[in-house]
């Protein structure tokens, strides 16, 4: 019973989200018009609210390095992956196996899940896919679709005009700084708490409905989706463990990091990525392999919310 009621409510709005491109309810432009407003907007303000008031120690940079370890090392051996891939896609293996979709799928399932009050555990993951996946990851992608040579400033660049980096970056400072905890403590926090809870508490629906909308499976596309979905599921299973067995060891044990972890690893390749694929053919691939591999995530959510 615990599981369904955990469950249902993100499948409802997953199917919301189906049913709006199925009946035309909403077009294209709409559904880009809300990503650009979670994605320029309220998804930048959840992180920052996040990571200001996130408790930093040596322990919380420890977690980060760990998973910015883990997050890099499935997409170096992408690489090595690639003749498993059928060509031409086989080139997109490093991106697909690595990185992860927190805002618009691990975010929402964990705060169903643990709560908005936990939504920190996965935000200190999520500095790590900021860090990497804002900046290395896919000023790499941008590059190779455009045929380029990659350079440190075109890297950096990209990185400082992505607004959930700008607001991540921020959000670390206030957090470290200890500003985000004693506004919390006055009664201006109060206010600021209210503001950010009503500007943010539709993300998760929001999100969800997005994802149920770029729901279209291609049969074209099937068997090269198909074998990235199986190496990604192969890959990250590997990482969760290794991840989990390295954070016990350094850090410590704790249910709701461990959800995190496991909840963060098994989302999809960021959706993101569509926006850097230029060949229409390849954009169809990557949405796709997405869209299919959401049912992993929600599977393993199922999974988690049973235990």
């Amino acid at each position: 019973m615990e599981m369904l009621k955990a469950l249902l409510p993100v499948l409802g709005m997953i199917a919301i989200g189906m049913f709006c491109r199925k009946s035309g309810l909403m077009s294209e432009k709409s559904i880009d018009d809300l990503k650009k407003l979670m994605t320029r907007v309220i998804l930048p303000l959840a992180v920052f609210h996040a990571l200001a008031t996130a408790g930093y120690s040596l322990q919380s940079a420890a977690l980060v390095g760990l998973m910015l370890v883990f997050m890099v090392l499935p997409f170096l051996v992408g690489f090595v992956l690639r003749p498993l891939v059928k060509k031409p896609f086989s080139r997109y293996t490093p991106y697909m196996v690595a990185v992860y979709e927190g805002g618009m799928m691990a975010y929402p399932l964990y705060a169903s899940l643990c709560g908005s009050d936990n939504l920190s555990q996965i935000a200190l993951l999520d500095i790590a896919g900021v860090l990497f996946g804002f900046s290395i990851y896919m000023s790499l992608l941008s590059l190779m679709e455009k045929g380029q040579a990659p350079t440190v400033r075109q890297i950096v660049s990209d990185a400082l005009h992505t607004p959930t980096f700008i607001a991540a970056m921020l959000g670390i400072l206030v957090g470290v700084s200890g500003l985000g905890q004693w506004l919390l403590s006055t009664k201006a926090g109060e206010i600021y708490s209210e503001t950010i809870g009503m500007a943010t508490s539709p993300l998760s629906a929001m999100i969800l409905v997005v994802v149920g909308y770029s729901i279209v499976p291609n049969k074209k596309m099937l068997i090269p989706c198909l074998q990235t979905i199986l190496l990604r599921m192969v890959l990250q299973a590997v990482m969760i463990l290794g991840m989990l067995f390295a954070v016990h060891r350094f850090i410590g044990t704790s249910q709701t990091l461990d959800l995190a972890i496991i909840i963060y690893m098994s989302a999809p390749a960021t959706f993101s990525m569509q926006a850097f694929v230029k060949d229409e053919q390849a954009s169809t691939y990557v949405s796709t392999t997405n869209a299919l591999y959401c049912f992993i995530s929600v599977a393993v959510y199922a999974l988690a919310a049973a235990l």
